[in-house]
């Protein structure tokens, strides 16, 4: 989909001046009659304007390209869309050159900056560097303390724990696409990049099943019979949705499944950090905390922010001393490499990617997006075209993560975990700011 559109007007002479300047192949002579020139190949332009310089005619006239404007909506905006889109095709961290040409502060995680003061250190490199960064995380609760016996051995009976190598999982539930076709490409993608894959039991193909088994957490809906419930083969973690009898969901499950760990999938609202704290006393030992596709409450008069809700529970637990005692996953709203990090530092141990798989796999975010009028097709996509997507895409956000932890000198994600003194909120800098002055604690 071409970011910007070139029209050629009526008084071009036809010099080929624009194909000799155009280092990208965006001009051509038209092959019907080389006397003329092509249509220019807009999808390949790049926006240096080389050739509006060089036409002697002034013929050429460049602009942002209408479908390109009205891609994705919210947090999802065309630069991001586009930006992911490059992402999973090359597996590489995009390079935008020219210059910050945005603000410098908006919405959400815009508005949050990260330090990266060991940036300048040469011991620190990045995905290139000579020491070793690791993104691993655990999913699970950690035991309070261990004992040990007389002869040194452990006495704790250690809780069931996940440990994965990325702190992020791929999560198909809340997807609007869920063909057999693109469950058994992220069923490979999870599998290779060694994550977990939330999804309905009923909705994996059997072929997806075979390449899971370890790598699949099923989700049961509300009301679900847990007596009744038989896991997967190789499930090593499930999840159920929180209701008010969450305590004998818990029991119930626990007399069936003791080594298995179970998620309690819960939406983001008034009242989340109570919630948590009950689930953490309760020996719960992960929640996953769900936002909108603008990483907003849902069914709040006024709405917080993901990055305000995760630290208003990352604090209540840490008052409590609670915090290591669950796994903390939020989901919702993930739309560029950044926001891992970004809500990483606001209290959560892991991310869960979902809209960003879809559009991973060039979906366009149509407002009125249905099965039969997909413009690219997406429920007929390849499973290993959907598979080397995803992971491509995996592979860049992890490379960006590893480039914020070399620059903020830390050398692993866990670390990273709740550490808002290595960020800036600009919504904070603003009321301090302006606090003192008469009026200005009310407008800021």
């Amino acid at each position: 989909m071409p970011k910007y559109v070139i029209v050629r007007a009526d008084n071009c002479v036809n010099c080929g001046k624009c194909e000799k300047s155009c280092i990208y192949g965006v001009y051509k002579r038209s092959e019907q009659d080389p006397r003329k020139m092509a249509d220019p190949i807009n999808s390949l332009c790049k926006n240096c304007f080389r050739c509006i310089e060089d036409c002697p005619q002034r013929a050429l006239i460049m602009a942002p390209g209408p479908d390109y404007r009205a891609l994705g909506r919210g947090v999802w905006t065309p630069q991001r869309i586009t930006t992911i889109w490059g992402e999973s095709e090359t597996g590489k961290i995009p390079v935008l050159g020219a210059g910050y040409r945005g603000m410098f502060a908006g919405p959400g995680y815009d508005g949050m900056w990260t330090d990266m003061s060991e940036i300048v250190r040469p011991t620190r490199d990045g995905i290139h560097g000579r020491e070793f960064i690791s993104t691993s995380v655990d999913i699970g609760r950690k035991p309070d303390v261990l004992e040990f016996g007389k002869q040194g051995q452990l006495l704790t009976r250690m809780p069931s724990m996940i440990e994965l190598p990325v702190p992020f999982v791929l999560d198909s539930t809340r997807l609007r696409q869920d063909s057999d076709q693109l469950m058994i490409g992220f069923a490979r993608a999870a599998a290779l990049l060694d994550t977990q894959l939330f999804a309905h039991p009923e909705s994996i193909p059997k072929e997806a099943s075979e390449v899971l088994n370890s790598h699949l957490v099923p989700v049961y809906p509300k009301g679900t019979d847990l007596e009744s419930v038989d896991l997967p083969p190789g499930a090593r973690m499930a999840e159920i949705s929180y209701s008010p009898s969450w305590k004998d969901d818990l029991r119930r499950f626990r007399g069936r499944f003791p080594n298995t760990v179970l998620s309690f999938r819960m939406g983001a609202s008034e009242g989340i950090e109570q919630r948590v704290i009950e689930l953490v006393r309760g020996k719960a030992e992960v929640a996953h905390i769900l936002f909108d596709e603008d990483s907003l409450e849902e069914g709040t008069s006024e709405p917080r922010h993901s990055k305000d809700t995760l630290r208003a529970v990352h604090r209540a637990m840490v008052s409590k001393s609670l915090r290591d005692q669950i796994t903390i996953i939020s989901g919702g709203g993930l739309a560029a490499a950044e926001h891992v990090p970004k809500s990483i530092i606001c209290g959560a141990d892991v991310v869960s990617l979902e809209k960003a798989l879809v559009i991973a796999l060039e979906c366009r975010d149509c407002i009125t997006c249905s099965r039969g009028s997909c413009p690219i097709n997406l429920d007929d996509a390849r499973p290993e075209w959907v598979e080397s997507r995803v992971t491509n895409l995996a592979g860049a956000w992890r490379d960006q993560l590893l480039e914020v932890l070399g620059a903020m000198g830390l050398r692993e994600v866990r670390r990273l975990r709740g550490e808002v003194g290595r960020a800036i909120f600009f919504e904070d800098v603003e009321s301090e700011s302006f606090a003192s002055i008469e009026g200005g604690e009310r407008h800021a």
